[in-house]
């Protein structure tokens, strides 16, 4: 796990543009661990790495909201983790773009209003499809090959 948080930092510093400036490549290992190792991993992984994100930008929304949001991508690993070994990966893909890529913007609107719900749509929704996509590629690659 100490591996894939720090692929996570490095992660965090890819960022996606948007209007928080905390739209990162940080969870894609989040969502890796995940789905190959289980979801309580994934949900570490993917919290911690939202934080180091918000750390790289100077928690712009506050440190109560950011922990917030870890807590957001951590369920979303532990679902993208649970529909994709369960159901079908394709499905877990899906859901974990529309969760982290549409719910999370609307449940911003309590800190932040519906102008910045607007305003992060878009970016969640590149950023959420990326992470998922390098997530689920690399776990078809890992598997494929034998080393889990």
């Amino acid at each position: 796990m100490s591996i894939l948080i720090a692929i996570s930092a490095v992660g965090a510093l890819i960022k996606v543009p948007s209007p928080t400036g905390t739209v990162a490549l940080d969870s894609c290992t989040g969502y890796f661990s995940a789905v190959t190792f289980g979801w309580g991993e994934g949900a570490i992984v993917a919290g911690l790495g939202h934080l180091l994100t918000a750390f790289t930008t100077g928690f712009p929304l506050g440190l109560p909201v950011h922990l917030y949001i870890a807590l957001q991508m951590a369920l979303y690993a532990s679902i993208f983790s649970f529909v994709s070994r369960k159901i079908n990966l394709t499905l877990g893909i899906i859901l974990a773009v529309l969760l982290n890529g549409v719910l999370s913007a609307f449940l911003i609107i309590p800190f932040g209003g519906t102008g910045m719900a607007t305003a992060l749509l878009i970016p969640l929704l590149i950023g959420s499809l990326v992470n998922v996509l390098i997530a689920s590629l690399a776990y078809k690659i890992v598997i494929k090959s034998n080393l889990v």
